[in-house]
């Protein structure tokens, strides 16, 4: 028999783990101790927590907002790539931000000078992410809807936070949400970075960018790679890198240092993949 609070205090024990062993913690892990177990407390007793994001950002997080905890627990969380779009990019860049759930790579992005476009369909995080964007200065447009091959309705998931998920099938039951397409989002523009996160329907996004790809006006792309593809799609990544490959990307996978470095994209991993034109190596 399971002790009743044996899950809480196993996923406590990961944050310490977590928030300890981070790089952006090195030489500071007992303040950010500190900082991560006064977030606990406050978000057992309802209240969200102010935190920081990159060098002036800022942004409210809910304890149940499981990535955006990340944000509270590391600046920045997810430090390779993170630490890599520093290198990329620049003031005035054009940022695409697909899947932005609650904005925190929005308002890294933002937080370096980059122009961004916010993707974000699930009407809760997006209510966030307007709320998180309308505490800093930063250029970011935030547009309620998904992005596919094609412009129409779709249905998303409810209720799964992060991994809501487009639900696909005559049969689907979730939230209907309206699709556009990354071409319609870009118009004629150049986008110097692109970031998707969709839970596993990034050939759909793929597949509505098609004129950019080819035209090469997206300069660098991050995209979830892992195996939820299969789930939603029955595929492997293999049709993403076959598009991607066509036009010109290369792959690659940034170090601790952010910069980038050949990778293998056959097959799933924890870590996303990064595609690159050769100018941007």
């Amino acid at each position: 028999m399971t002790w009743p609070g044996a899950t809480a205090v196993r996923h406590s024990r990961q944050v310490l783990t977590y928030t300890w062993s981070h790089p952006a913690n090195r030489g500071r892990q007992l303040s950010s101790i500190m900082r991560a177990v006064r977030f606990q407390v406050r978000g057992r007793i309802g209240l969200p927590t102010l935190t920081r994001v990159g060098d002036r950002g800022r942004m409210w997080v809910e304890l149940h907002c499981a990535s955006a905890s990340k944000v509270v627990y590391a600046n920045p969380p997810d430090w390779e790539e993170m630490r890599a779009w520093r290198r990329i990019l620049r003031p005035g860049d054009l940022f695409v931000d697909v899947g932005s759930n609650v904005g925190y790579y929005a308002l890294w992005a933002g937080d370096l000078g980059a122009e961004v476009i916010a993707i974000e369909p699930s009407p809760d995080a997006a209510r966030r992410l307007r709320d998180n964007v309308g505490l800093n200065d930063f250029p970011i447009t935030v547009r309620q809807c998904g992005l596919a091959a094609q412009r129409g309705r779709m249905t998303l998931s409810r209720g799964a936070d992060s991994m809501n998920h487009l639900l696909l099938g005559p049969d689907a039951v979730g939230e209907t949400i309206e699709v556009d397409t990354l071409d319609n989002v870009l118009g004629n523009r150049f986008a110097a970075g692109v970031k998707i996160d969709v839970e596993g329907a990034e050939r759909l996004v793929l597949e509505g960018g098609r004129r950019a790809l080819e035209e090469q006006r997206i300069g660098v792309l991050q995209l979830e790679w892992n195996a939820r593809s299969s789930h939603l799609l029955g595929e492997d990544r293999g049709p993403v890198a076959a598009i991607l490959a066509k036009y010109g990307y290369q792959f690659v996978r940034p170090d601790q240092q952010g910069v980038l470095h050949d990778a293998d994209p056959a097959g799933a991993s924890s870590r996303d993949m990064f595609a690159v034109l050769p100018a941007y190596r």
